[in-house]
């Protein structure tokens, strides 16, 4: 159940953190993720154990009917970040990358609440991506371990001509860092 933020959550890293992001709650970026090679598929069917064929040999891909070998369903969802990663020195403690200090979000622990991937049409390699990202909800609430709030992002990939690949919801719950005695 969603509550309004209670005075006591205000001033905290929490607190600051919902102020700063609920009026964002809407809001929509795109990005253009470049284009998915043949590589990446690969590599990435080879990490998560996708041992078809389609995902590493493009003959085998053209004999199912693929233009080129194509990518396991989640791997959109998995590498929507597709940068080349934070250097280690630049992670936090848990593996996380550092949040810069401007950002609303810094100093709270984060974990997953939920995801919801809704596949809808084979990616192959050499396909354009771009991904419409949606700050869906961020609601307050307090729960049993202490007052959190859930936000939630929809990314719908598509390629330029509007084909939708993939919609991805995806649910992060951040909590005030733990007060060490």
């Amino acid at each position: 159940m969603s509550h309004p933020l209670p005075p006591a959550v205000a001033d905290t890293p929490l607190g600051r953190y919902y102020a700063a992001t609920k009026p964002r709650e809407g809001e929509r970026e795109t990005r253009d993720l470049g284009v998915l090679d043949a590589l990446t598929i690969r590599r990435y069917a080879l990490t998560v154990g996708a041992r078809d064929p389609i995902h590493h040999d493009a003959g085998a891909a053209r004999a199912a009917g693929y233009a080129d070998v194509v990518a396991p369903p989640n791997l959109l969802a998995a590498i929507f970040e597709w940068g080349a990663g934070t250097p280690e020195d630049e992670l936090a403690p848990d593996g996380t990358p550092r949040a810069a200090a401007d950002d609303p979000g810094a100093g709270l622990r984060g974990m997953g609440a939920g995801e919801e991937m809704e596949l809808l049409a084979p990616v192959v390699a050499g396909t354009r991506v771009l991904c419409d990202e949606i700050l869906d909800a961020v609601v307050y609430k307090d729960t049993r371990g202490g007052p959190c709030v859930f936000v939630t992002a929809l990314h719908v990939f598509r390629t330029p001509d509007g084909t939708v690949l993939n919609r991805n919801r995806r649910t992060v719950v951040r909590r005030n860092p733990h007060e060490e005695p």
